[in-house]
């Protein structure tokens, strides 16, 4: 099972890398910033939960972005260590499918979190917003199940 896992996030952090590079190409071509929901969670969870981020001002910014990156990392390596485990229990749809539902787990996994702590609410996105979101996660899906399928025996 920990090697399946193991699998399953070497996976997920290829498909970060291509979500990223996704996302980044995307704010490049249009012209769009970057998001702030993945620091604004960090900060609402924060909260939360009592935690206080040092600094003021930039440092603290800096942190919380920092922070919000971070769990983008950990959200795709760990969905890919998910899926490196049900792999090994012979979880292994054809790619298409395996990379379809690896992205789908993937948006449930990264906006399911900033839904809950009401940072964002997917139900009031336009059409741009769900583009700039759903193809970044099909890279991911597709990078990450093609990738575990590779690592097979």
């Amino acid at each position: 099972m920990m090697r399946g896992m193991l699998r399953g996030a070497a996976a997920g952090a290829a498909g970060t890398t291509a979500l990223d590079a996704a996302s980044y190409a995307d704010m490049a071509l249009r012209g769009r910033p970057a998001s702030s929901t993945p620091e604004r969670s960090v900060e609402t969870l924060a909260q939360a939960l009592r935690i206080r981020i040092p600094g003021e001002g930039d440092t603290r910014r800096g942190r919380l972005q920092g922070l919000g990156a971070l769990t983008g990392m950990v959200t795709g390596v760990g969905v890919g260590a998910l899926l490196g485990a049900a792999h090994e229990l012979g979880w292994r749809p054809r790619p298409l499918t395996g990379g379809l539902l690896t992205a789908a787990l993937a948006l449930v996994a990264a906006n399911g979190p900033m839904a809950v702590l009401g940072v964002s609410d997917p139900r009031t996105w336009s059409a741009a917003d769900w583009i700039s979101d759903v193809v970044p996660h099909l890279a991911y899906g597709v990078v990450t199940y093609v990738t575990l399928a590779a690592l097979d025996d």
